[in-house]
């Protein structure tokens, strides 16, 4: 078993910026190569979600989407400036497409297929500085290694063939995230201002990415010495996250933490999105996320099929430092990606008022941790870098063991495609059975408070 420090490529985010390669006389050829796998993969992926697009039937969710994307500007304000309300620029953004092409279910869940199909580029392209690149071949090629995993993941899939918010998350965190190494890597204040505009939009087309913030400043913290250099330009992009906050007027402020505006008679937007989040168990949230990141949203016939999964990302975990020249730090900021989000989500759930005293069940907690889908990038990271591992650790039997497991993932993940996708599933109740579309109207309760109707019963958006 070979885990030496002396690996091909001395990848190091804070001192190396640039394509890494391990054949200097072939640079061309290797980077023609990767982009036409990833070019092949792109439309594999593409080819992929569009296949049993219109089979589900609509869900709430997207009758949701569908009514506050295409009701009359000023009603669509009315609804989306509410407390209850988080993801405004999605439905904003969906407006002119659905008047457009239609507010059917295909032109809907188009649109997803094509976020998810700018994800795989992205992906690509934010792996391209977190993981090495040892060689064209796709075992060796960790980046397209990391995307192919995150094309076959059946979590992903679900939400890219959902007309809902979730898919456009990951892809504004994966921009995010790339502006943000991009920034540190070559400086320029344009750049860290395109950091600064891709996150903003990202907290305002979903809440739960805020918790990119300190994942980020983890980011920075285990940049060294590289972050010595770029303290000013992150410290400006921090200071001009205040700014999607203002002007903090005076309606602006009420409309934070509550008070005498008609749209915060229950609270404001803070207090109504915390106290939106129930008591989770650590151990029950982790083990939600690691099931649905693992295998889909239904819950697998036997958890021994899963052992290879959490094998390969448990080595790119522990011992993936070692494809880094034992740089602890560059593992640390996937790690950060993939658990901070997890405990400050259940750090926020411990604080937040007005929260109900008994644990939820099972349902409740696995639609709270939709929010923080956007984790997906760092344990297919993860994978890709235990692969690795494994086909160093072991030489020529390392290769087929690396290839037989990577198979087995892909082949899986299609088998748990095929399955949660041949069964209509109710995702809003975490549970197998046909779905009910509801009639949805857009309402004004006689309070006051903008809320969506399903069948009689009022809701507000969480």
């Amino acid at each position: 078993m070979n885990l030496s420090f002396d690996t091909p490529v001395r990848f190091q985010l804070a001192q190396t910026p640039g394509l890494r390669q391990t054949s200097p006389g072939r640079p061309r050829v290797i980077a023609r190569a990767q982009r036409g796998w990833m070019a092949l993969l792109i439309l594999l992926g593409f080819g992929w979600r569009m296949i049993g697009l219109i089979v589900q039937g609509l869900t709430p969710v997207e009758e949701e989407t569908i009514q506050l994307s295409t009701r009359p500007l000023d009603e669509a304000f009315t609804v989306l400036v509410a407390p209850e309300q988080s993801g405004a620029f999605y439905y904003l953004l969906m407006r002119p497409w659905l008047e457009f092409f239609g507010a059917t279910p295909f032109s809907l869940r188009y649109a997803s297929v094509l976020f998810s199909v700018v994800g795989f580029a992205l992906m690509w392209q934010v792996a391209r500085r977190m993981v090495p690149t040892v060689g064209s071949s796709v075992l060796r090629n960790l980046p397209l290694l990391s995307t192919i995993f995150l094309v076959a993941n059946p979590y992903q899939l679900w939400y890219s063939q959902e007309g809902g918010v979730f898919v456009l998350v990951v892809v504004l965190v994966l921009f995010s995230s790339w502006s943000w190494l991009q920034a540190m890597w070559y400086g320029g204040l344009w750049r860290w201002v395109g950091y600064l505009l891709v996150t903003a939009i990202s907290l305002y087309t979903h809440l739960s990415t805020v918790l990119l913030l300190p994942v980020h400043l983890a980011w920075f913290l285990l940049a060294n010495p590289l972050n010595r250099q770029r303290w000013r330009g992150y410290g400006t992009a921090l200071v001009g996250f205040a700014l999607p906050l203002l002007p903090l007027t005076e309606w602006g402020w009420r409309f934070l933490a509550g008070g005498d505006n008609p749209l915060s008679r229950h609270g404001g937007l803070i207090q109504s999105i915390l106290a939106s989040l129930p008591i989770v168990p650590f151990k029950e949230l982790g083990r939600i996320l690691l099931l649905k990141h693992a295998q889909g949203i239904m819950e697998p016939a036997s958890y021994i099929f899963l052992i290879p999964i959490f094998f390969l990302a448990l080595a790119g975990l522990l011992v993936g430092y070692t494809e880094f020249g034992g740089r602890v730090a560059n593992v640390g900021m996937l790690a950060a990606w993939l658990i901070l989000p997890v405990l400050l989500v259940f750090a926020v759930s411990l604080i937040a008022p007005m929260l109900p005293k008994q644990p939820p069940a099972n349902e409740e907690a696995d639609a709270q941790v939709r929010s923080i889908i956007w984790i997906s990038p760092a344990f297919m990271m993860f994978l890709a870098l235990g692969a690795q591992v494994m086909r160093r650790a072991y030489g020529k039997l390392g290769s087929w063991l690396s290839i037989g497991l990577i198979l087995f993932v892909v082949l899986f993940w299609g088998y748990r495609w095929w399955e949660q996708s041949g069964r209509p599933i109710n995702i809003q109740l975490g549970a197998a059975h046909e779905i009910q579309r509801p009639c949805c109207t857009v309402s004004v309760i006689a309070d006051g408070t903008p809320g969506v109707k399903f069948d009689g019963q009022t809701t507000g958006r969480t």
